[in-house]
């Protein structure tokens, strides 16, 4: 009895051996337990034999059969791997006791300004971390001052910044404002090459990656950052592939996201495949094991989550994740306020003829399962339901105008979020002067001129934004008042737009959130949905136990069928 090298797609190792019963069940129970990519009986190479991939299986098999021959080179692979996971093992001990830090003598070294204690905590654990790790703190914490300062701490010469389009500019800000390092931003124009290699932090946006991927391959990074990191979720979007081409050949990773899950624990597994690609290397076994993973008769649906306990003991050594409430005790409460809303006489018509067509559209097609055809029917629900929000949006517009007047006419600030263009358009129509406005059309060189205006100009006194568009990269602090005029898709969206006031630099006693909230519409269903994603989010993330998770589509489809049965 034997183990050798055996070099293949999916193994390194093979055990030869003479038939014996108690040999081949205890081979059988090792493919059952670790699966078969992991350990299986191999007929193609002209001699049977079980073949497998993990060095510990080694000593496993030793432990059990003592007088097992080892090949010396195979017992020196052994040796070194179980050297680096007795490394690793010791670092995830340190990186939990520094997690659980309240107070740190760590310093940083040739940072500008003084880092709030819990953000040199942060770097404390991103170094012990080897820059290999995500940093989730609440939004409105410091996360890039903390990543910037690892960077600097380390004596990097080379960093490459990704972020969204959008923030790249704050990025530069930020990099002038802690730093003694230079940068450059980087545009779709941008000729790399003509970059001078001595720049310390290129700031580049996902979406130009690919253009600019053959150069940046060439060349050499010492730490990549990836900011809003949950625009990496789809594995096979473009962006995801390049960002995943750079991270190969650079030592330190470090995601920045305030929500890396925005709806289910699918989409984190990208994340950690780049992070630690030998333990999180096959999506089947992640989803079947904590998304629901299964195959249905459109496919393999990995919409759902299972597990979540579980999941979140097992990825807690990469992540850090702090609350504003913990870590900002100075920071004012949020005071939520429900507003009633009762759908202008055009609207309610509009609403109601719009929620008869979607019923009458579900019935009709509810028994169809062809694979095609379901997916063409789920885009088309999402339409057909988006058509309900929008419409119940637009009449919300009086009662918006009415409650921005009475902020404003008290001599306070007021930003207001929604979800489509035409509010806003309207709304910022109607106050004209008064009023900035942030949307997906808003051109990236208007985005601070509006930002700086409304922070800095006592006459503009609200702020417009899209809870796509204006949620990330602003700061908005002159108000503390927030206006939602309808609810969007993710918990994060709205989070994070409330968060551009509730953060460091608001000086408030406490902030007003008003959601307006139409009664007997879509809005009960959002409202729901939005709780149940964020239960999913909070097990995951911060470890507390909730139920199962509902698919998105499922509850606002029965919310809407409900008073019709």
């Amino acid at each position: 009895m034997k183990i050798t090298g055996e070099k293949s797609k999916y193994h390194r190792f093979a055990l030869n051996y003479e038939y014996a019963p108690d040999i081949v069940e205890f081979c059988r129970l090792l493919k059952e337990s670790f699966g078969w990519q992991r350990f299986s009986y191999d007929t193609t190479s002209g001699t049977k034999r079980w073949c497998f991939s993990d060095s510990f299986l080694v000593t496993v098999i030793k432990g059990k059969y003592p007088s097992v021959e080892i090949d010396p080179l195979v017992w020196e692979i052994v040796k070194h791997e179980q050297k680096i996971v007795e490394e690793a093992n010791t670092r995830a001990v340190e990186v939990e006791k520094i997690k659980q830090k309240t107070d740190t003598n760590f310093h940083v070294k040739g940072i500008k300004g003084e880092l709030r204690n819990y953000q040199r905590i942060g770097v404390e654990f991103l170094v012990a971390s080897k820059g290999r790790a995500i940093l989730a703190d609440e939004m409105g914490t410091g996360k890039s001052i903390q990543s910037l300062a690892y960077i600097v701490n380390s004596g990097f010469k080379r960093s490459l910044i990704v972020s969204p389009a959008s923030v790249k500019h704050s990025w530069m800000s930020e990099v002038k404002k802690w730093t003694n390092m230079s940068a450059v931003v980087i545009d779709s124009k941008t000729k790399l090459h003509d970059i001078d290699p001595k720049i310390n932090i290129w700031i580049c946006n996902y979406d130009i990656l690919i253009k600019h991927l053959p150069q940046l391959l060439k060349t050499h990074f010492d730490c990549i950052v990836g900011d809003e990191s949950t625009y990496l979720k789809t594995p096979s979007a473009k962006r995801s592939k390049a960002f995943r081409q750079i991270a190969r050949g650079i030592n330190s990773v470090i995601f920045l996201s305030g929500t890396p899950i925005l709806n289910r624990p699918a989409e984190l597994f990208h994340l950690l495949n780049i992070l630690d690609p030998k333990t999180w290397h096959n999506w089947y076994d992640y989803a079947r094991r904590f998304c629901d993973g299964k195959q249905t008769r459109w496919g393999f649906d990995a919409s759902g989550s299972s597990n979540p306990q579980e999941l979140h003991n097992k990825i807690r050594g990469y992540f850090l994740r702090r609350l504003k409430s913990d870590v900002l005790k100075e920071l004012p409460p949020k005071v939520f306020i429900e507003v009633p809303v009762e759908l202008d006489k055009d609207a309610a018509h509009k609403y109601n003829v719009a929620e008869n067509d979607l019923v009458a559209y579900l019935k009709k097609y509810s028994t169809l399962e062809d694979k095609n055809i379901a997916k063409t029917l789920t885009a088309e629900k999402l339409t057909r339901l988006n058509i309900l929000r929008m419409v119940c949006a637009n009449g919300k517009i009086g009662i918006a105008k009415e409650l921005i007047e009475n902020i404003i006419d008290g001599g306070e600030k007021v930003v207001v979020y929604a979800s489509f263009i035409n509010p806003l358009k309207e709304l910022h129509e109607y106050f004209k002067d008064k009023s900035v406005i942030i949307t997906g059309e808003t051109p990236e060189k208007d985005r601070q001129t509006a930002v700086e205006k409304f922070q800095g100009d006592p006459s503009t006194q609200i702020f417009f934004g899209g809870y796509k568009s204006a949620a990330t990269g602003i700061t908005l602090t002159a108000a503390k008042n927030f206006i939602g005029i309808d609810y969007p898709f993710t918990p994060s969206d709205l989070n994070q737009s409330i968060d551009r006031i509730h953060r460091i630099g608001q000086a408030a006693e406490s902030l007003n959130i008003f959601q307006l909230v139409a009664a007997d519409t879509i809005d009960d269903d959002m409202k729901q949905m939005l709780a149940k994603k964020q239960n999913i989010m909070d097990e995951v993330i911060d470890g507390r136990r909730v139920e199962k998770e509902e698919n998105m589509m499922d509850t606002l489809i029965r919310g809407v069928l409900r008073k019709y049965k």
